[in-house]
């Protein structure tokens, strides 16, 4: 019976394994159908369409946030410094002294006021026994001056004030011109001019070209036949030279004319530009090539039909168009810096009108309080006058007890010219530096310290690689640790540091960004910055992924593109390299066309 069990057993891992062997050669015929089908199929590309759209790039870098301005602090009036109480690096509250002037004056008029505060009282009191008549005169006179000071301040105030409106009004019509940027009134009268200067430098060139060959004999043949011959017969080579750059400066004279005259159908500010550019090189050509003829006629003699005067007549005749041809150079290059600064003329005229604006409200300002205070004046001796008239014997006790206002208000004045020579901080800071000493005397045109305002900037280290990509006056972003990444602020860029610094075998440039904007966030110094420069962006530009693009050993680019299911090779002309790994195109392609992004044999 055991036996009969374990053939049984047999015989079913016998039929097993004639299975197994049957599925296993089932597999590998599949494996090798797959490879066979496989190798007859064709390759399968991935690819992706050229797009169109705007193209931004960006410089990203990380920095801290550090004080930038400066407040200057003045004593409000004259005197010798006693006593500094603060040190530079020193933490100040709005309020604290700084430092004192000699107090010893200003204290005795404190004292005078005091005393003169006891003696109207003393007069209130003999008041009560019975009124004068030369009480009531001295009153009077007092009304008089105060109405009379009351009118100087008016006057005075008047004058300021249309002054400062004067100047309000002369900047905000500088800066109603400057608005625009390029296309604002200034901007565009530099251009205008800069195109008639263009064409003054035509005249210039042209003359400038048939002076020399008026000498030289190249494209008028008949011009120097009588002295042909002796032409620098000192030195030949002088010769051969001035012809040299006489074809250089027709060239050049040749691509000027060209620009120029299209001005008069193009003249967009980038058209004037490249005018500029090559005017320049066509006087400078020039130049060269006077110079030279100059030389030439340095190294003739007088010899038959030409004569010394003759000779005299060509070298003055080339001096002169030398000079002509120097200072229109000279003009081009002013002409060059005008259109610069007309460019940014605008945020100068944006600082003085705002400087102007400040200063005529903050002069309204203190003229509402000062004529406050003179009437103020006039009030309080109008009323102890009128109360000394009235008959009533309680109304002459008022009207002295009027005086002894005016006395506490003396007083106070003391006590606030006291505090005038007393430097207090503004507002909480820094003291940055302390240009007083104890012993000196001065005025209140002095700056005796510099307490450092809650104003910021940023520096951050851009490698080389990047630092063409900023200019002066680019935007950024920028993102505080302390905020996180939901919150923006934004900067300027205001200097860009010439030396470089290497750290870890890498050049960097140093680049300071100023924030532009007053936040209603706390900003510390000290404080963790990433800053995001913008500095290109191109609308409505072909674009494709910068991984489709190939280079050839001549320097030339090409993509893949599928044509009738065949690859094929597409030249490219390249642009902006922007971010995401894009890449303009500024030929080859067209938007909507695919190219091939990968091949999955």
């Amino acid at each position: 019976m055991e036996s009969e069990v374990i053939n049984i057993k047999n015989k079913k891992w016998y039929k097993n394994k004639k299975f197994y062997i049957i599925l296993g050669i089932f597999f590998i015929g599949l494996i090798i159908y797959n490879l066979i089908n496989k190798a007859n199929q064709d390759p399968q590309y991935e690819t992706v369409k050229v797009m169109k759209g705007t193209l931004i790039q960006t410089v990203d870098a990380t920095g801290n946030v550090e004080s930038a301005d400066e407040l200057d602090l003045r004593f409000e009036t004259v005197g010798k410094i006693t006593k500094i109480y603060k040190k530079v690096n020193d933490e100040v509250k709005a309020g604290e002294i700084i430092m004192s002037l000699d107090l010893t004056e200003l204290g005795a008029r404190v004292s005078q006021a005091q005393a003169g505060l006891s003696r109207s009282q003393a007069n209130l009191d003999k008041l009560l026994a019975g009124q004068t008549d030369q009480y009531l005169i001295s009153l009077e006179s007092k009304l008089d001056q105060a109405a009379a000071s009351y009118e100087q301040v008016k006057a005075q105030y008047d004058n300021y004030l249309n002054e400062a409106e004067s100047v309000v009004k002369t900047a905000e019509v500088n800066l109603n011109l400057a608005e625009g940027g390029e296309d604002g009134q200034i901007v565009k009268d530099a251009y205008n001019s800069t195109i008639a200067l263009l064409n003054t430098v035509q005249y210039v060139l042209g003359n400038g070209l048939t002076e020399s060959d008026n000498i030289l004999g190249i494209d008028n043949t008949l011009a120097n036949d009588e002295f042909e011959d002796v032409l620098a017969a000192l030195d030949s080579s002088k010769l051969n030279q001035a012809e040299s750059r006489y074809y250089t400066a027709k060239s050049t004279k040749y691509d000027a004319d060209e620009i120029i005259n299209q001005l008069t159908v193009d003249s967009s500010h980038e058209k004037v530009d490249w005018a500029l550019v090559v005017s320049k090189d066509a006087l400078f050509d020039m130049k060269n090539l006077l110079f030279t003829v100059s030389e030439v006629l340095d190294n003739t003699m007088p010899i038959g039909n030409l004569t010394q005067s003759g000779l005299t007549v060509l070298k003055n005749n080339i001096q002169n168009v030398r000079g002509s041809v120097s200072l229109q150079y000279s003009n081009l290059i002013n002409q060059e810096q005008l259109v610069n600064n007309a460019k940014n003329s605008f945020s100068t005229y944006k600082i003085a009108y705002d400087k102007a604006v400040a200063n005529l409200e903050n002069l309204k300002i203190k003229r509402e309080a000062d004529l406050a205070a003179a009437q103020a004046i006039v009030d309080q001796a109008q009323a102890s006058y009128t109360d000394a008239k009235n008959p009533p014997r309680i109304e002459d006790v008022l009207s002295y007890q009027a005086v002894v206002k005016e006395s506490e208000a003396n007083l106070i004045q003391a006590q606030a010219n006291y505090n005038k020579a007393l430097v207090r901080a503004y507002v909480d800071g820094v003291i940055g530096k302390i240009n007083g000493k104890v012993g000196q005397y001065v005025t209140s045109q002095d700056v005796v310290a510099k307490l450092i305002s809650p104003h910021f900037e940023i520096k951050v280290d851009i490698p080389e690689t990047d630092i063409v990509k900023i200019s002066l006056h680019n935007t950024a972003t920028i993102k505080l640790d302390a905020y996180g990444d939901e919150i923006n602020f934004t900067g300027i860029v205001s200097e860009i540091e010439k030396g470089e610094t290497v750290i870890q075998d890498v050049t960097y440039y140093k680049v300071t960004v100023s924030l532009n904007e007053l936040s209603e966030k706390e900003i510390l110094n000290g404080m963790t910055a990433d800053v995001i420069f913008f500095t290109a962006e191109e609308k409505d530009v072909i674009y494709i992924p910068l991984r489709t693009v190939f280079n050839r050993n001549d320097g030339s680019k090409y993509v893949r593109v599928l044509e009738d299911g065949k690859v094929k090779e597409k030249e490219i002309i390249t642009g902006l390299r922007g971010d995401g790994g894009l890449i303009e195109v500024k030929s080859g392609l067209n938007e909507g066309q695919e190219v091939i992004l990968s091949v999955n044999e």
